[in-house]
C-alpha cells in the first residue's frame, strides 16, 4: 500500500508513523520526507482471521488464538496443523505419527466433548469447510491460522463447531511491486523416539533357560536338577530353534544355567531394525510470486515435496499449485478467484500397527536377538544369490514362514490421490455502507489405494499373489450469499452480517480383491489375477443448508458487544428433527482506555472478555443415521440383505454450550499475560441402547462391533460430559535493545473432564476403562496389582471379597498376615487406577536475536495422565511356542527367596516388585491386565529448534536481490519419559500401539526474495 500525504506542524519535532501488521517508525520532521515501513509479525496479530471475516484484537469477545506465517515457517512439517503444537494454550495435537504423508494429525481443543462421537474440530480453509487431507495443502501458502476455541467465536459454523473450528487462511499478493520468493530446504529422517531397553544374547539365553527350567518344574513335575537337565537338551532343538553359536544344541549351558556359546562370525543381522530402518531424506522446493496495484492484487505458488521416512518403503511425493487474484476494477465492485491443484503418490505401511507379522516396528520390536533376517549356511555365512546379493531367511518355522523385511520390498501399498480446489467470489458495494457478496467453492478429489501381497511369502503366499484396489472419488461444492453493513457514528461502530449456505457432499467408494497371479514378476494389475474375491461399490450424499446472523458494536474503542445466530439443518437427522439453532453472545471492555488509567503508566493494555453460547456437532452419527439401513451379502452365489441400524426418527446432534471470561494484559511496555476461564458443557451425547430382540437384531456379523453380539441396539442421544479449565499464556521481551532482543514465553492448560449424565446412570466398561458419572471419559478401571509374593515370586493382586471362597476352591488363594490376596485376575479386585488425561499442559518458548541472526527453541510438555502400555508388558514376557524379546527390566525380576524372609514377615509383600520371569502355566497369570502396566505419561519434548540469519542489506542488494536468509532446524530434537520407548503422545486415550513413533528431522534452507 503506498500514499503521499500533505501535513502541517506548529513546530518542528517528531513524526510517528504505523500501520497494523507494520514497524512501527519515530522519525525527525524534514521537509520532504519518504518513509518504507516494514513488516512486523508480532504485530500482524492486532488482526485476527475470525468466522466470516477478521477483526482487531481488541475487539474480540471471544476465545481466538492466531499462529502467522513466520510461525509456520519455522516447522519442517507436511501437515500445517502440525504447526498447531505448543503455539496455543487449550489446544493438544497428537502429531508424533512419523509416517511421511500421513495426515492422521488428532486435535483436540479444550477437552472431550463426545464420548462415541467425533472430538475433531472443524477445518475451514479460506472460509470453506475442507474436508480433503491437510498434507495436500503446501504449508508455505498459508498466511495464518486461527483457533476458535468457545461458542462465540465459533458459533456462526452452528452444528459443525461443538469441537472448535481452525481457520487456515492463504496468503493474498501485497506490496508496491512484484516479488518472486524461493525458498529450498533439505533435511534428514530419523527415529524421534528411541526403542525399548532390551536383552543382549547372553541375557536372554540364560533368562530364556530360567524360564524353561519353570516350565519342567510346574507343567512337567520334575525337581529342579531333572528340570534343569532337560532344558539343556530341549532348550535350543524345541524352543528357541536358531542356532547360531558355536556350540551344539545341549552343549551352550552350564548346569546351573551359565551360557556358554558364542555368536559365529557371520550373524551380523540379529538386529531388525538395522534392516527396516534407514536415515530418511527430505527434500522441499517452494517458488511463489506476488504483485499488488491500486485495483489488484495477484498471489502465485508451486511447490515440491518428497519425503522418505525412517523406515523403508515409507515415503511421500507432492506436486502442488495455487493460484489467488483479486480484482477491484471500481469503488464498488471487487472479485476474485482462488485455485489450488494438488497431486500426491506415497508408499505406506498398510498394517504397521497391532501385532501384525507385515507391522515391521512389532516385529522388529519383539523379534529375539538370535533370530537373523538372511539365510545362513552351516558355518554361519550368508546366502548369496546368483547376483551376489543376500537372501532372506524365508519358510522358518520360528518365524511362522513370515519375513517383513521380504514382505516390505516386495508387497505394494501405494496411495495416489489427486486435488482440487476452486473458489469465487464477487462483492458489490452499495449505499455507502452496504456489501453484498455471491460466493461458490468446488472441491474435488480422486484416491486410488493399491494393495499387493507377493506370492512367495506373506498374506499372498496362500493363493499365488493377491491385489486389492480402492477409488475414492469426493465431490464438495459450498455456495453462499453474504449481507453486510457496517456504519461509523460519532463514538459509534456497528456492522451486521446476514447470510445463507448451501452444502452438498458427494463420495463414491469402489473396492475390487483378485487372487491368483496369471504371470508372476512386475504385472501387478488387476488383469494379471484370475480370481476375484471381493467386488463392492458405495454411495454417500450429505446436505446442509444454513441461515446466520451475527450484529456487532463498538463504542469509542473501549466497550465491544456481538452476538450471532445460526439455524442449521442437516440430512444426517429425519426432517422433523433436521433444524437446529445456535447461538453466542460475548462482550468485551478495554479498561486501560478508561480516564482512571491514565495515570497507570505501568499498563499499557487491560481487556476483559466473557462470552456464552451454543454450538452443535452432527459429525457425530452417521451420514444415514436417522434411517433403516441393511447390509447386502452373498451366499452361494445368491444375493441377500440382513438389517444393520434400525430407524431413528428422534435422533438428533450433540450440543455443547460454552461459557469463557479472560483478562489480557500488556505491562511495562513489554509483558503480556492472560488468564481465561473456560466451562463447556456438551449434553444429548449419542450411546446405543439395547432394544429386545423383538425389534430385530443389528449386529448378526460383528459390523457394530469387535465381535458379533446378535443384540438389537439403536443409537439415542443420552448423556452429557462437562469440560472446566484454566489457560494461562504469557511471555516478555527480557531484553529489547537496537541490536538484542530476547523474549521468553510460557503457557499453560488445566483441564478437568467429567461425565455428568450416561444412560440410566449406570456405568459402561470400556476395555480397561470405564464411562462412569463422575470421572473423565478415559479412566482407568483394572485390576489392582499388589506387588509379588516373595516366598514364591509370583505376582499378587487384591482379591474381590466376593470371590474369596471360589479363589480358595481353584487354589489362587493366599492370606499373607491377614490380607486376602489372590495369584488370579479372575478373582482380583477392579478399582479406579487414574485417568489418561493430563493434569496440565503447554508450552516454553524463547526467542534470541542479535541483528540479523535469530535463534528460537520450542519445547512441549505435559503433567500427569497415564498410559496403558501393552508394548512394556509384552516385553516382559515370552512363551515357549512363540519366543521373543525381552525388556532389561527382566532381569530385576524375583530370583529367589530373601534371606530371612518367611511366610509371617511383614514385608513379604514387595509392592514394588517383578514376578519372577516363568515361561510355565502360571506366567498368564502372573503377567495379566493390571494397573502394574499403567505408566506415567509426563513428558518434555524439545520441540523444535530453529537458528535464521539474515543476510546483510548491503550483501544482498549487490546481487540484485531483496533480501537471502540461511536456516536450519531440528524438529523433535528430543523427548523425556518415564519410561524409554514408550511414546506418552500415540493417544489421547492413553493406549499404545506397535507403530510410527516421532521422526527426528534435520533441515537446512535458503530463503531468496527478489
Amino acid at each position: 500500500m503506498t500514499g503521499n500525504y500533505w501535513l502541517r506542524f506548529s513546530s518542528a519535532g517528531t513524526l510517528v508513523v504505523s500501520f497494523i501488521g507494520l514497524q512501527t517508525q519515530e522519525l525527525d520532521i524534514r521537509p520532504v520526507m519518504k518513509v518504507v515501513l516494514k513488516s512486523d509479525e508480532e504485530v500482524l496479530d492486532e488482526v485476527v482471521v475470525v468466522a466470516y471475516g477478521t477483526q482487531k484484537r481488541a475487539s474480540i469477545t471471544g476465545a481466538v488464538s492466531s499462529v502467522s506465517a513466520g510461525q509456520i515457517e519455522k516447522r519442517p512439517v507436511t501437515n500445517v496443523t502440525s504447526a498447531l503444537e505448543g503455539t496455543t494454550t487449550g489446544v493438544q495435537v497428537n502429531s508424533t505419527y512419523g509416517e511421511p504423508g500421513n495426515g492422521s494429525n488428532s486435535i483436540r481443543i479444550r477437552g472431550f466433548g463426545s464420548i462415541n462421537g467425533t472430538n475433531e474440530p472443524l477445518i475451514v480453509v479460506d472460509g470453506v469447510p475442507y474436508e480433503g487431507s491437510l498434507n495436500e495443502i503446501n504449508t508455505n501458502d498459508i498466511e495464518s491460522m486461527s483457533v476458535l476455541k468457545d461458542a462465540s467465536s465459533a458459533a456462526l459454523y452452528g452444528n459443525k463447531a461443538a469441537n472448535g473450528v481452525i481457520l487456515i487462511t492463504t496468503r493474498n499478493g501485497k506490496g508496491s511491486k512484484p516479488s518472486l520468493n524461493l525458498d529450498i530446504r533439505q533435511g534428514m529422517y530419523t527415529r524421534g523416539i528411541p526403542e525399548y531397553d532390551r536383552l543382549g544374547i547372553n541375557d536372554w539365553m540364560e533368562t530364556m533357560w530360567k524360564g524353561y527350567q519353570r516350565y519342567y518344574m510346574v507343567d512337567e513335575g520334575m525337581d529342579a536338577a531333572s528340570a534343569a537337565a532337560a532344558v539343556n537338551q530341549t532348550l535350543m532343538s524345541n524352543v528357541i530353534k536358531s542356532n547360531i553359536f558355536d556350540k551344539g544344541n545341549t552343549e551352550l549351558f552350564t548346569e546351573d544355567g551359565k551360557f556358554l556359546g558364542n555368536v559365529l562370525p557371520g550373524y551380523n543381522d540379529l538386529d531388525w531394525n538395522d534392516a527396516l530402518e534407514r536415515t530418511g531424506y527430505r527434500q522441499e522446493y517452494n517458488l511463489s510470486g506476488a504483485a499488488a496495484g491500486e485495483k489488484y492484487d495477484l498471489f502465485a505458488s508451486g511447490s515440491y515435496l518428497n519425503e522418505k521416512g525412517y523406515v523403508i518403503s515409507s515415503d511421500f511425493e507432492r506436486f502442488s499449485g495455487r493460484l489467488k487474484a483479486n480484482f477491484t476494477p471500481n469503488k464498488w465492485f471487487k472479485s476474485g478467484i482462488n485455485l489450488s491443484a494438488s497431486s500426491s503418490e506415497g508408499n505406506y505401511a498398510n498394517e504397521a500397527n497391532g501385532t501384525y507379522y507385515i507391522n515391521p516396528f512389532y516385529s522388529a520390536r519383539m523379534m529375539a536377538p538370535v533370530y537373523p533376517y538372511y539365510a545362513h549356511d552351516a558355518e554361519g555365512n550368508v546366502v548369496m544369490d546368483e547376483n551376489g546379493n543376500p537372501t532372506y531367511n524365508l519358510g522358518q518355522q520360528y518365524l511362522s514362514n513370515r519375513h517383513v523385511v521380504y514382505e516390505l520390498e516386495n508387497d505394494i501399498n501405494r496411495m495416489y490421490t489427486n486435488t482440487m480446489q476452486g473458489q469465487i467470489y464477487a462483492t458489490i458495494s452499495f449505499l455507502n455502507d452496504f456489501q453484498f457478496t455471491a460466493k461458490g467453492n468446488l472441491f474435488n478429489s480422486n484416491m486410488k489405494q493399491k494393495n499387493y501381497n507377493n506370492p512367495v511369502c506373506g498374506d499372498g503366499a496362500g493363493n499365488n499373489g493377491r491385489l486389492t484396489q480402492y477409488y475414492q472419488r469426493v465431490k464438495d461444492y459450498t455456495l453462499s450469499q453474504e449481507l453486510f453493513w457496517a456504519h461509523h457514528f460519532n463514538k459509534h461502530t456497528v456492522d451486521v452480517l446476514l447470510a445463507h449456505e448451501a452444502r452438498s457432499y458427494y463420495e463414491s467408494l469402489d473396492y475390487t480383491a483378485k487372487a491368483n497371479m496369471k504371470m508372476t514378476g512386475d504385472n501387478t494389475e488387476l488383469s494379471n489375477f484370475s480370481e476375484t474375491t471381493y467386488s463392492e461399490g458405495s454411495t454417500i450424499e450429505y446436505n446442509t443448508e444454513s441461515y446466520l446472523a451475527r450484529a456487532r458494536y463498538n463504542y469509542d474503542d473501549k466497550y465491544y458487544f456481538d452476538a450471532s445466530f445460526r439455524r442449521d439443518g442437516s440430512s444426517r437427522f429425519h426432517p422433523d428433527h433436521r433444524w437446529g439453532n445456535f447461538w453466542s453472545v460475548g462482550g468485551s471492555w478495554m479498561i486501560s482506555k478508561e480516564k482512571f488509567m491514565e495515570d497507570v503508566t505501568w499498563v499499557d493494555d487491560l481487556k476483559l472478555r466473557a462470552s456464552y453460547g451454543e454450538v452443535g456437532n452432527d459429525a457425530g452419527v452417521d451420514y444415514y443415521a436417522y434411517m433403516a439401513l441393511y447390509n447386502s451379502d452373498t451366499n452361494a452365489g445368491l444375493g441377500a440383505y440382513y438389517k444393520n441400524q434400525l430407524m431413528n426418527e428422534d435422533l438428533k446432534w450433540e450440543t455443547t454450550t460454552s461459557f469463557d471470561i479472560a483478562v489480557e494484559a500488556r505491562l511495562f511496555d513489554r509483558w503480556n499475560i492472560s488468564f481465561d476461564y473456560f466451562d463447556k458443557r456438551s449434553r444429548d451425547l449419542l450411546f446405543n441402547v439395547y432394544n429386545p430382540l423383538s425389534a430385530g437384531a443389528t449386529d448378526l456379523w460383528g459390523i457394530g462391533s469387535a465381535d458379533a453380539t446378535a443384540m438389537s441396539s439403536m443409537a439415542k442421544n443420552i448423556g452429557s460430559v462437562s469440560n472446566r479449565g484454566i489457560e494461562i499464556a504469557t511471555d516478555v521481551d527480557v531484553i529489547r535493545t537496537k541490536d538484542w532482543n530476547w523474549n521468553i514465553g510460557m503457557n499453560l492448560t488445566w483441564l478437568k473432564n467429567e461425565i455428568i449424565e450416561l444412560p440410566d446412570g449406570e456405568d459402561i466398561l470400556n476395555g480397561v476403562q470405564m464411562f462412569s458419572e463422575g470421572h473423565s471419559i478415559y479412566e482407568f478401571y483394572m485390576y489392582q496389582y499388589a506387588g509379588v509374593d516373595q516366598m514364591n515370586g509370583r505376582a499378587l493382586y487384591e482379591i474381590d471379597p466376593t470371590k474369596v471362597e471360589s479363589a480358595k476352591a481353584a487354589g489362587y488363594h493366599v492370606n499373607i498376615n491377614g490380607t486376602d490376596y489372590t495369584y488370579n485376575t479372575t478373582y482380583a479386585r477392579k478399582d479406579w487406577s487414574g485417568t489418561a488425561l493430563p493434569t496440565v499442559y503447554g508450552s516454553i518458548s524463547t526467542s534470541v536475536s542479535y541483528k540479523d541472526l535469530t535463534l528460537s527453541i520450542l519445547g512441549t510438555y505435559s503433567l500427569g495422565g497415564k498410559t496403558y502400555d501393552t508394548t512394556y508388558a509384552s516385553l516382559m514376557s515370552s512363551s515357549v511356542a512363540s519366543p521373543n524379546a525381552l525388556h532389561t527390566d527382566v532381569l530385576n525380576a524375583w530370583q529367589s527367596v530373601p534371606a530371612g524372609m518367611t511366610e509371617d514377615s511383614p514385608n513379604r509383600v514387595d509392592p514394588n516388585g517383578i514376578p519372577r520371569f516363568d515361561l510355565s502355566s502360571q506366567d498368564a497369570y502372573s503377567q495379566g491386565s493390571c494397573d502394574r502396566w499403567l505408566q506415567n505419561s509426563s513428558y518434555f519434548i524439545l520441540k523444535n529448534i530453529n537458528l535464521n540469519y539474515n543476510l546483510p542489506k548491503r550483501w544482498v542488494t549487490k546481487l540484485g536481490l531483496g533480501g537471502i536468509s540461511v536456516y536450519g532446524s531440528i524438529e523433535n530434537a528430543f523427548t523425556i519419559t518415564s519410561l524409554k520407548g514408550m511414546n506418552p503422545q500415540y493417544s489421547f486415550n492413553g493406549t499404545m500401539d506397535n507403530t510410527f513413533v516421532t521422526a527426528r528431522v534435520y533441515t537446512l534452507g535458503v530463503n531468496l526474495k527478489f
